[in-house]
């Protein structure tokens, strides 16, 4: 049996105090690689998720950290036009319809909100292997 993986934990100063609808986006490593995730304070609670659209593997904001549409309420892929359910990260219109984002457990502890980035792998053309 496997040891238990250790917490990669990531702390986000201030993150408590984003409003409803705002999202700050925030570095973590993995495999030897800088990512990025962003956190997101919605109506119904705080969530984190990688900032990688599952349909393409690029980031869902362009760049901007602007990942919520209110009038929607949801996280759209600005390349595509993805749209993902902001409590779950299941795409729910678009190209990767019924794909998730990766998401991460999030903990407020006073004004800082404290995101669990040691989940799940995050696939992209760099961590596939041939079979042949």
């Amino acid at each position: 049996m496997d040891p238990p993986k250790a917490s990669i934990l990531v702390r986000i100063p201030g993150g408590a105090k984003l409003g409803t609808g705002e999202s700050k986006t925030f570095s973590f490593e993995r495999r030897g690689t800088t990512l990025e995730g962003f956190l997101l304070h919605h109506a119904a609670g705080f969530y984190a998720y990688a900032n990688v659209c599952p349909h393409w593997s690029v980031d869902l904001d362009l760049g901007f950290g602007d990942f919520y549409a209110e009038d929607l309420d949801r996280i759209v892929c600005k390349n595509h036009g993805a749209l993902f359910i902001p409590q779950t990260g299941e795409c729910s219109a678009g190209p990767c319809a019924g794909m998730s984002l990766e998401r991460f457990e999030v903990s407020i502890e006073g004004d800082d909100a404290v995101v669990d980035v040691s989940g799940l792998t995050l696939i992209g053309a760099t961590n596939l292997v041939s079979s042949r």
